[in-house]
């Protein structure tokens, strides 16, 4: 017999009770007219913007809340890493490290990159 979960603290239940997942993926995905890829390697998900202005507007748009998303993302042992044009930005998940400033920020539980987010600054200016 297969449970149902029918609380987000039910499907952590469930999640926590199957063996670590792993992911291969490699695709492209349009939003709203940006595409953008998604690579998945193991237990991280990858997901390369063209902008900052792209993965903020990907981060506000994002169907479940920040704490729901690292938590499940905990539970399953997977990390989520967002980077534009391959500098890695933030993180959530298993392997991210919350920052306080992406708390005061309103970003929720993400661990900031900050020499990635220096250099897509940077990489936009030039």
């Amino acid at each position: 017999m297969t449970a149902t979960a029918t609380t987000v603290g039910d499907l952590f239940a469930v999640i926590e009770r199957r063996p670590a997942l792993a992911i291969d993926a490699d695709l492209t995905v349009e939003k709203d007219g940006t595409a953008f890829a998604v690579r998945g390697y193991d237990d991280l998900v990858a997901v390369d913007l063209p902008s900052l202005g792209a993965a903020l507007e990907l981060w506000r748009d994002r169907p479940v809340d920040g704490p729901d998303a690292a938590a499940a993302l905990d539970a399953a042992g997977l990390t989520a890493e967002l980077r534009v044009r391959g500098a890695p930005v933030a993180r959530l998940g298993a392997d991210a490290v919350p920052s306080g400033l992406a708390e005061r920020l309103g970003l929720g539980p993400l661990e900031l990159l900050v020499d990635g987010l220096l250099l897509a600054l940077t990489q936009q200016r030039g």
